[in-house]
């Protein structure tokens, strides 16, 4: 261990760590990252993280008062360690811009060593670092104390920490802070919309429906597929990768977990577990599957690219050139626009109405992880011919190398469209798009609208509704359209739909209309952001 560290004995945890970083090639004297990741990069990570931000947010902000450290930050950290969001004392947060703790800073061990929220994280369990235990001098003046949120499937979804001065005293963070986990885990999984069954047990009957309750969920075959920390613990299951079935986990059969559930009782049932305790549960089926008079499914569209048309004039014009024009030639397409603006869903649209009833094949190629493999030309060629006579979608095409664009633009075994989230003319003049070769074999380029510029906004979000909440009518108030339309959604059409269900999750089953006051106020605090 580096003579840096206090003379106190430090945990195997530490000692372990300071050595990591050590093979990281991390010197003690050296100077912090120099930057935060990009604005765009960070806005891909929000993204990414949307329920962990939605459901931790109201959480954390209870935490930070709980700690009542006036010199002090709470942040949320994801699943590679990168800050998500902060909430603490103004004061303190200036000072600790100075080691980057605010969102977009990168906080894993291989960039600055032993720190609370990197080594949670490696060793998967609550860690406290204090002062000079930090690997980087410049960190020296930190006390921190984090834990891992665990994800509902297995993993880890993110990492809740708690920062404050050196001489400052959170020695009853970790108790809070593993609290507050446990509560978004609970959250997490109330919240999740698939899944056939869920149970909750515990010792006490009068437990159920508390943040203390064990919560699994199962599929239609009675495997396990997401699960809390107390059901992990209760069922004797591994906590980092908890991986069983019903039949594993109880002695009550599957068929009568599911009669259970369809009987739609509160009354909680005894159930027996294959460890030989006895536990009092509920069951539950999803809405949609124990309805007695289900409504009928609407006809599918004649063409998912026409039920794309809602009243914006330029989706209509990409639609237009689709079903007329590109269709009638092999040409290559690139299809332009934002992260989440629907890029992906177009050309799955336009594929399903030019194979079908033939079902003729997509592949769809991920370029930046196929650009940084040896033989990325190989596998490309060959998902080239796995796509004949179908679709090969290249996503992110400005990472492959010219020569093998070259190669992929003149083939005629299957049709080739490619996207980007960066303007072609940018990849132009980097270099990074063959454009000769795409115009010598007639290329069209498609630029799909960001949502904050899209007309149809409001026919969106209905039909987003809708598909959250197939079995009941929700009308959306003008009020919050209006709300709604406020926000930049940087997600674009990705975001806009993973906030409505979140939104409609926390409503209830038995809302019937979506009001301004039902959309969080969290929603619009990265706008003030920007704004500043």
């Amino acid at each position: 261990m580096d003579s840096a560290l206090p003379r106190r004995p430090p945990s195997p945890e530490l000692v372990a760590s300071w050595e990591r970083s050590r093979a990281y090639g991390l010197s003690p004297d050296q100077p912090l990252p120099d930057a935060p990741i990009a604005r765009s990069d960070l806005a891909d990570r929000l993204e990414e993280n949307a329920r962990l931000l939605t459901f931790s947010r109201p959480v954390i902000e209870n935490l930070y008062r709980q700690i009542g450290s006036p010199a002090s930050t709470v942040l949320l950290a994801d699943s590679r360690g990168l800050v998500l969001s902060s909430v603490g004392d103004a004061e303190f947060l200036d000072r600790a811009a100075r080691v980057a703790l605010h969102p977009g800073a990168q906080w894993d061990e291989a960039a600055v060593g032993t720190n609370a929220i990197g080594t949670a994280l490696a060793a998967g369990t609550t860690i406290t670092v204090r002062g000079r235990e930090h690997y980087l001098e410049r960190n020296g003046f930190l006390t921190c104390v984090a834990t891992p949120i665990l994800a509902p499937g297995g993993g880890v979804a993110g990492i809740l920490d708690v920062s404050t001065d050196s001489r400052g005293d959170i020695s009853h963070a970790d108790a809070l802070l593993r609290t507050t986990a446990e509560l978004i885990e609970h959250r997490l999984i109330e919240s999740l919309d698939e899944g056939f069954m869920t149970l909750r047990f515990h010792r006490h009957a009068e437990l159920l429906g508390s943040p203390l309750e064990a919560l699994a969920v199962f599929d239609e075959e009675g495997r396990l597929i997401a699960s809390n920390r107390p059901a992990r613990s209760l069922l004797g299951l591994d906590m980092a990768q908890p991986v069983a079935s019903c039949e594993e986990c109880f002695r009550t059969p599957w068929n009568g977990l599911v009669g259970w559930a369809a009987l739609r009782q509160n009354t909680p049932f005894p159930l027996r577990t294959r460890r030989g305790h006895t536990f009092a549960a509920r069951a539950s089926l999803p809405m949609r599957r124990v309805r007695s008079t289900p409504r009928p499914a609407p006809a599918p569209p004649a063409s998912r690219l026409a039920a794309m048309c809602l009243g914006d004039p330029r989706i209509a014009e990409i639609v237009d050139v689709l079903r007329g024009p590109a269709r009638e030639t092999a040409a290559p397409l690139l299809v332009e626009g934002e992260t989440g603006s629907g890029k992906t869903h177009l050309v799955r649209a336009f594929h399903e109405d030019l194979a079908a009833p033939s079902k003729l094949p997509l592949v769809t190629l991920d370029c930046p992880t196929l650009a940084a493999g040896q033989d990325g030309e190989v596998e490309a060629l060959s998902a080239l011919r796995w796509a004949a006579n179908g679709t090969l979608l290249l996503k992110e095409v400005g990472t492959l190398p010219l020569s093998l664009q070259a190669v992929l633009w003149a083939s005629r075994e299957a049709r080739v469209i490619a996207t980007t989230t960066r303007p072609m003319d940018e990849l132009v003049a980097e270099g990074r798009f063959d454009e000769a070769g795409f115009a010598a074999h007639g290329g069209r380029n498609l630029g799909l609208p960001a949502l904050r510029d899209r007309s149809d906004f409001d026919a969106l979000v209905r039909l987003f509704v809708r598909e959250a909440c197939p079995d009941r009518p929700i009308y959306v108030c003008p009020e919050a359209l209006a709300r709604l339309r406020s926000h930049r959604w940087p997600g674009n059409l990705r975001e806009l739909r993973n906030q409505l269900r979140l939104i409609l999750a926390l409503m209830g089953d038995e809302a019937g209309q979506l009001c301004p006051e039902d959309i969080p106020e969290e929603l619009f605090e990265e706008d003030e952001a920007v704004g500043e």
